[in-house]
């Protein structure tokens, strides 16, 4: 009498930490784009991704860091900053329009945005955030004089007006004009910023 092989059965999924990471990531991402920062624990995300509450502290420390590495840190490019500051406000521009015009509806980082409006922690998240992909390099690029942190400042002010006006509320006429027409003026307004004459006393 013959007897049949067992079959192969699948790893448990603590010998699959790539995997299970993955899974985490993939939670995240759903969740925190379905209900807000402020609205996922990671406890939630640890259900969602049929893990272990300790694996997810384990992995990614707390809430805030598994936040960004779900929705991923975007940093203005260097090439963007380098050089000449003629062009630089075009430069800028095509950056943050490709990062904005090819994200999705439901992605994580539009839920932060909306929350820190009202949540102190995820305005906080954003504060940080913020500080690291815009400030710092900024002031790098337009000097850590009075007049940079100036100029600095009106750039960032543009950034944040373009992103709430065109993309978060997407008022009119600024959410329908085609990303070409809408660049362009952007990029002429951060270039007025970064070069033009500023304000005297």
């Amino acid at each position: 009498m013959s007897t049949s092989q067992p079959s192969p059965q699948r790893r448990p999924p603590s010998h699959d930490p790539e995997g299970r990471r993955a899974d985490v990531l993939a939670a995240a991402r759903r969740l925190f784009a379905r209900h807000g920062y402020a609205q996922t624990s990671i406890r939630a995300i640890a259900q969602e991704a049929d893990v272990n509450h300790a694996l997810v502290v384990t992995y990614f420390g707390g809430k805030e860091s598994l936040f960004m590495e779900a929705v991923g840190r975007f940093h203005i490019p260097p090439a963007a900053l380098q050089g000449s500051t003629e062009g630089m406000g075009l430069r800028i521009a095509q950056a943050y329009m490709d990062r904005w015009e090819q994200m999705a509806d439901d992605d994580p980082w539009l839920a932060l945005v909306r929350s820190s409006l009202s949540h102190e922690a995820s305005y906080e998240l954003l504060q940080t955030e913020l500080e690291a992909q815009q400030t710092v390099p900024l002031r790098h690029a337009l000097g850590d004089t009075t007049e940079g942190r100036q100029r600095s400042a009106m750039v960032e002010c543009l950034i944040a007006g373009m992103i709430l006006t065109r993309y978060i509320y997407r008022l009119q006429p600024a959410a329908s004009l085609p990303a070409a027409a809408f660049k362009a003026a952007f990029g002429n307004a951060l270039q007025q910023a970064i070069t033009g004459p500023l304000p005297t006393r």
